[in-house]
């Protein structure tokens, strides 16, 4: 009974442990470090007072942060204080064990100090400010005293951008301090002696690297440090950090030997190619453009048929504009028979042998009952995303296969558009290497590269100003189709009935719907022929063309409809660059978020 006893009341303990512990709930979401500001005042008995302010940027929501200082070659921690700063507003923290909001807990071993803050925060900026007082790292010796100090250690959570630690010495000036600093090679190390400062400047410390100082300076000033050695050190540290500044030059230098010998092939690559693109520019390859009178209006109806006119303007296969197009111009053919319906359009079958075309069959027999389709049933069989894809599959076809037809007319010139595709590409390839290389190298370099811009711009102009996408005969049609819709445009101006016959203006007004002018040419017509003839010219299809307006009509409510449909969804000691390795430094801090 005893021991089953002894079992109950364990177990019990540690449930009561279990729920009593603070909990610290996950982060969801990620942070940045956007800047470390620290500031280490030396003091006179060689305690360094040492403040951070780490900028953190949430994304997400967060529970707090913390902080790892390692006591390694450190006496003692004092006067730890913790504040945080938020939208301008400074709260400083209480020391709390209970992981409560807007507090902080303190765990100390002797190796390390942790320091973790509890504070709420979602998709926020926070700044959050460390103090305390290191004891322990300077040691004064008979010929110097000396600061071996790991500032930053490895192992954040996330990197340190714009990373500042400034160490201000009670005296100045100071005329023998000297400073080394071991990280990042792109850090630099400012020691102003008059001031009696030492700053330390770098873009950014990654995860995996850390920042030490080693600095030398007189015993006198930290006169009252308590922690003293007979040793001399002076000599053997200068010869030490003499080497591995040595070794961080050589280290850059041979970066830059590298760099230089990149950027040398670089540019010489780039302009190699620009030199040999500007050739192929100036051999001008390709037929030329011919050369035509200015447009002028033509009233010939023109070879190829509205679909394929407009595919040759475009140069594109039809869209579904210009398949109600299509079926306006078959309706003319007393083909397909279009009637409207309120604010509905029908479309009978009159000529079965269209079903041989696999669009209009699945248009009738899928959308229709065989016989008819209407635009309400096309909208609401688009709605289903099976349909729609087919619908889509279906049109693509019809729509490359009537730009097939129109290529095979002899109109496109593939070779000058394969190479005016090329000269595009060349030229913008060419322009963004040498903008690199401007922007990169500078001097004299640059110049050549916006000269060698400025020219290859030009001659690529002039190239698509001297090249046509069409042949002979495809360049004499776009004139004669250009000719024809100026025609279309000033058709206000224009005596219809000298023209010719209204049924001429029958076979026209398909062309003016496929250029998009149907509007300007309806209106000439009912301004020139009264409603009796239009009326008898169009027939059936009079309501269509002239009933109400035009942005109401078939072809707008068509195309809109079928669109929808198918559409888905330094050695000394002064001022200069960090050395690499490390000087054995004490302390060293990271840190994170939770």
């Amino acid at each position: 009974m005893k021991k089953r006893f002894y079992w109950m009341l364990l177990l019990l303990s540690l449930g009561l442990i279990f729920l009593l512990k603070p909990s610290t709930i996950l982060a969801d979401g990620s942070y940045e470090i956007t800047n470390y500001d620290a500031v280490a005042q030396v003091r006179s008995d060689g305690a360094l007072d040492f403040t951070q302010k780490i900028t953190y940027s949430f994304d997400g929501d967060f529970n707090g942060v913390f902080y790892d200082q390692s006591l390694q070659k450190v006496d003692s921690v004092t006067d730890v204080s913790v504040a945080i700063t938020q939208d301008d507003q400074e709260i400083t923290l209480q020391e709390s064990s209970a992981g409560t909001n807007n507090t902080y807990q303190l765990t100390q071993t002797s190796d390390n100090l942790n320091l973790k803050v509890y504070h709420q925060i979602s998709d926020n900026d926070m700044i959050v400010t460390y103090h305390y007082v290191l004891t322990g790292l300077i040691t004064n010796y008979q010929d110097s005293a000396e600061l071996n100090w790991k500032i930053l250690g490895k192992g954040w959570d996330e990197p340190l951008s714009n990373v500042k630690v400034t160490v201000q010495f009670p005296t100045a000036p100071i005329n023998s301090l000297q400073a080394w600093t071991h990280g990042p090679l792109t850090g630099q190390t400012n020691v102003d002696k008059q001031k009696g400062q030492v700053t330390m400047t770098l873009p950014e410390l990654s995860t995996d690297a850390m920042l030490e100082t080693h600095m030398l300076f007189p015993t006198s000033v930290t006169k009252d440090n308590p922690k003293v050695s007979t040793k001399k050190i002076k000599a053997s540290v200068q010869k030490a950090e003499a080497k591995l500044a040595k070794e961080a030059n050589q280290k850059r230098q041979a970066q830059e030997k590298r760099s230089r010998l990149l950027k040398n092939i670089f540019s010489g690559l780039v302009g190699l190619l620009s030199l040999g693109f500007i050739g192929i520019l100036v051999r001008n390859p390709g037929n030329k453009k011919q050369k035509f009178p200015p447009i002028k209006h033509s009233y010939e109806i023109p070879e190829p048929d509205p679909l394929k006119a407009k595919a040759l303007l475009r140069i594109a296969p039809p869209t579904a504009q210009e398949l109600s197009v299509y079926f306006l111009e078959l309706a003319g053919q007393n083909k397909v028979e279009i009637t409207q319906v309120n604010d509905d359009y029908i479309l009978k079958l009159r000529d079965k042998a269209l079903l041989k075309e696999p669009l209009l069959r699945y248009l009738f027999e899928k959308v229709g009952n065989g016989q008819e389709f209407s635009l309400t049933a096309l909208k609401k069989h688009g709605k289903r995303e099976k349909n729609a894809k087919q619908l889509e599959k279906k049109f693509s076809a019809w729509s490359q296969e009537i730009y097939d037809q129109t290529a095979a007319l002899g109109y496109f010139d593939r070779k000058n558009q394969r190479l005016n595709w090329s000269v595009l590409g060349g030229m913008a390839l060419s322009l963004i290497a040498l903008g690199i290389l401007g922007f990169v190298i500078g001097g004299w370099i640059g110049w050549t590269s916006l000269a060698l811009g400025i020219v290859i711009a030009i001659l690529s102009g002039k190239y698509f100003l001297t090249h046509s996408n069409y042949t002979a005969k495809g360049q004499a049609q776009v004139y004669q189709l250009r000719c024809f819709k100026a025609m279309l445009k000033d058709v206000g101006r224009v005596d219809l009935r000298e023209v010719g016959d209204i049924v001429l203006w029958e076979q026209i007004l398909p062309y003016a719907v496929a250029f998009g002018l149907a509007k300007k040419v309806i209106k000439a017509l009912e301004t020139q022929f009264d409603t009796t003839e239009l009326e008898v010219a169009f027939g059936p299809y009079y309501a269509l063309y002239f009933m109400g307006a035009w942005d109401t009509s078939f072809t707008q409510s068509f195309a809109t409809t079928f669109g929808n449909a198918s559409t888905y969804s330094s050695a000394t000691g002064g001022s200069g660059g960090f050395s690499g390795g490390s000087s054995g430094g004490g302390g060293g801090g990271t840190g994170g978020a939770f």
